[in-house]
């Protein structure tokens, strides 16, 4: 019986765990301009191949990011790196992928 709840256990925790990656300088370009919000947006989309461990490519580009948000003053057609972090939630929560883009600046 003991066997038995330690298994369960052992399940139960794996089961719990989430799961994260971080990618240093990952590399977009701004595509366009959305002026569909109050808010202007720039379009960005990954460049290259996609970054060793990701979790979730769709969920890492397309991407939108506010203009104030890049530091350097960067444009249409111009590439950006940004610090991006994935988070995948427990199996007892959210277990989606979510993307965080930070630190971005002009190439």
């Amino acid at each position: 019986m003991r066997k038995v709840a330690a298994v369960l256990l052992g399940c139960l925790v794996l089961t719990g765990c989430g799961a994260s990656w971080k990618g240093d300088e990952v590399r977009y370009k701004i595509v366009s301009v959305d002026n569909s919000t109050p808010t202007e947006m720039f379009k960005i989309e990954l460049v290259g191949a996609d970054p060793k461990g990701i979790l979730d490519r769709h969920s890492l580009t397309p991407r939108f990011q506010t203009p104030g948000d890049i530091s350097g003053g960067a444009a249409v057609g111009d590439e950006i790196l940004c610090t991006a972090r994935q988070e995948k939630g427990s199996a007892f929560g959210n277990s989606k992928v979510k993307t965080y883009l930070s630190e971005c600046k002009k190439a």
